[in-house]
């Protein structure tokens, strides 16, 4: 009886055993990821290579290979924006409020430039079609419109390829000089200004400043026009009619950018062979992303620390040690480090559409997105593959972690162009994990030591099941 019970228990022990994860190794990453010397890690700056040569780096001095014919880089073809400097006025009369970068606005990542004074006029959210227009009946020729970033409620289902570029597009066309976003009031927790690079489809204009401000300063822009935007969200959604009226206030927007549709960015890449004459011909994907979205100038730095040096810095220490462990795969396992997230995805979707190896031969992959904050462990793409959802979770249950029961279908984030192309994977979040979500606040200081350990020890110990574990 006692033998048998020794045989049982004696996997487990070895496996916690073998769980080496290193707290400090994982913030030496994060510090180093999240520091001012790579100015918030923007596609196609000087910031974000260093980020790429620290990683190609660690690659090489920990014996990984590079994979097929392809290099330690992965070159991608992108647009890029660099966002130089802003100021942003309102002024009513002789009173002049200059509002505060990274608190009371950002710039919109694919802003043009200008510098402007003109009157402001509120135009709902900036719609323009056939069936719905917020320009109807007003001028804002010459003018700067405020308009919401999002769709209505009552137009989501029809209108799925809205963006934020189509949105100043129309406003383009109808002749505003710059464009100011701001959030729903309305909504139970309205977003901040947030630095961002996500604006989907549509023409890039060059001379349209276009930046996000607080609903609290939209609120103070829209106070001599005899409406809140309460008011006017709850007029709009309720009666599903435009209410775009002028503000009574002037701004001044000043943006400079260096936009370059010509430019690219880079996908890291490394892998640790397997060693099983059959299996080393089959793969597991450990990834994450590794750009941010950079900076207003001087003035404000998005560190991008959980978002996502957490997840970058997994990458590597799971490369330590896997590669301490080389001998025992039996699986491969390739290590990614994904550009050009925060734009659109375009890191993962281009590694998709070049694999480096047969997509039939993908057993799995791991992708990690801001898991250095938040409370429990969490893994989404669930219900696309039970089964590795299912062994994550008795991982978890195993060493007693907590693990939140929340799944979905679809991927997310680098995940999704995967999970669109038939390959399996789960996605590893931390609930809550987004409280400073490209946010100047987003530093090292914030991360969740215990938790963000603890999460890279789950992704270790789910992928030892597959690589080394195998049965």
């Amino acid at each position: 009886m006692k033998n048998i019970f020794w045989i049982f228990l004696f996997p487990v022990v070895m496996q916690a055993q073998t769980l080496s994860v290193s707290t400090d190794s994982l913030m030496k990453h994060v510090n180093y990821f999240a520091s001012p010397a790579l100015n918030g890690r923007l596609p196609g700056t000087g910031g974000y290579l260093k980020a790429v040569q620290y990683a190609e780096d660690y690659f090489v001095d920990h014996g990984l290979q590079q994979v097929g014919n392809i290099s330690w880089r992965q070159n991608i073809p992108i647009e890029t924006n660099l966002i130089d400097s802003a100021r942003v006025l309102i002024e009513t009369g002789r009173d002049v409020m200059e509002l505060i970068p990274g608190v009371d606005f950002s710039v919109r990542g694919y802003s043009g430039s200008g510098d402007v004074t003109a009157p402001v006029v509120f135009c709902g959210y900036g719609l323009d079609s056939d069936e719905y227009s917020d320009y109807k009946g007003i001028d804002v020729e010459g003018k700067i419109v405020l308009i919401f970033k999002t769709i209505p409620p009552f137009f989501k289902s029809t209108m799925p390829d809205y963006s934020i570029r189509g949105a100043a597009d129309a406003a383009y066309k109808h002749g505003a000089i710059a464009v100011i976003f701001v959030s729903q009031p309305n909504q139970n927790h309205p977003q901040e200004p947030i630095g961002s690079m996500m604006h989907g489809a549509g023409p890039m204009h060059a001379d349209l400043p276009q930046i996000q401000i607080s609903v609290e300063k939209a609120e103070y822009l829209m106070s001599n026009s005899g409406y809140s935007l309460k008011q006017l969200q709850a007029s709009i959604d309720s009666l599903k009619k435009p209410c775009s009226i002028a503000a009574k206030k002037q701004a001044s927007v000043y943006v400079k950018a260096n936009y370059n549709s010509n430019g690219h960015t880079t996908n890291v890449i490394g892998m640790l062979p397997g060693v099983d004459p059959v299996l080393k011909d089959e793969y597991i994907i450990l990834g994450g992303h590794l750009d941010h979205v950079g900076s207003i100038g001087n003035s404000v730095l998005y560190p991008g620390a959980n978002d996502n040096a957490s997840g970058s810095a997994a990458v590597l220490e799971l490369a330590r040690i896997f590669s301490a462990d080389r001998s025992k795969l039996k699986r491969s396992v390739i290590f990614v480090l994904f550009g050009s997230e925060e734009k659109g995805l375009d890191g993962s979707s281009y590694f998709v559409n070049h694999l480096p190896v047969p997509k039939e031969n993908i057993v799995a992959v791991f992708n990690m997105d801001c898991i250095g904050c938040g409370d429990s462990l969490m893994a989404g793409n669930g219900k696309s593959c039970p089964d590795l959802w299912n062994t994550a979770a008795e991982v978890a249950k195993q060493h007693k972690w907590p693990m939140s029961q929340r799944t979905w279908e679809g991927g997310g984030a680098d995940l999704k162009p995967f999970y669109e192309a038939g390959i399996p994977g789960l996605y590893f979040v931390n609930t809550n994990a987004h409280q400073q979500l490209h946010l100047p606040s987003d530093t090292p200081e914030i991360i969740n030591q215990p938790q963000f350990t603890r999460m890279v020890r789950w992704v270790e110990a789910v992928t030892r099941r597959m690589v080394i574990d195998v049965k």
